[in-house]
């Protein structure tokens, strides 16, 4: 249930990649200066706003603006904005296509027990194959990820037969952060200082 609501909320997120991109075009909006100022005092706080964070889709779309979604097999994070997901080789093709013919990417991130939920977006900034030093971010965000499941209910023998690895390294440059937990303020940019 938890991933089928990531990837609900990624097909909006492709659709409002694109509808940016398009606002863009016509001149910023008072809402864009909004999202940049929110996104500028939070860059600090990505490392803390992500950890625990484990179910992972990624969202890209096509120049037909055809939506592409993937499951994403480990995140990281740093003080200036950029946030790097894992996604393996065999299951990333169509997506590492969209993101080198145009760079619009939408990455949902949720805890399944809690389903706390944040969403960023942005462009990719870099795309090469992860080093063997990173394979220790994906084991761990693929054994918490497999550890919420199994407890949900789903037996691990299954979960653990899951590719992930080799994996190429998307980093993304954060342009916006979105709180998207279930609840009054989900689809609200999320500020800073506010609930990891």
């Amino acid at each position: 249930m938890a991933l089928e609501s990531i990837f609900a909320v990624l097909g909006v997120l492709v659709f409002a990649a694109e509808s940016g991109s398009r606002r863009k075009s016509r001149g910023p909006s008072a809402r864009d200066g909004l999202i940049f100022g929110v996104v500028e005092r939070i860059r600090g706080e990505l490392p803390r706003i992500l950890e625990g964070l484990s179910a992972i889709a990624v969202g890209t779309r096509d120049a037909a603006l055809g939506p592409a979604c993937v499951q994403a097999v480990g995140v990281t994070a740093d003080a200036s904005g950029r946030v790097t997901v894992f996604i393996p080789e065999a299951t990333g093709e169509r997506t590492f296509a969209n993101l080198a013919a145009n760079g619009a990417v939408a990455v949902v991130m949720e805890k399944i027990l809690t389903h706390r939920t944040v969403q960023v977006k942005g462009r990719c900034v870099g795309l090469r194959p992860a080093s063997e030093d990173e394979r220790e971010i994906v084991e761990r965000c693929m054994g918490a990820f497999f550890d919420d499941v199994v407890s949900a209910g789903a037996p691990r023998r299954v979960l653990t037969r899951k590719n992930r690895w080799p994996c190429r390294a998307v980093t993304l440059e954060v342009a916006e952060v979105y709180e998207q937990t279930p609840g009054p303020r989900a689809g609200l940019p999320l500020s800073a200082g506010g609930p990891a």
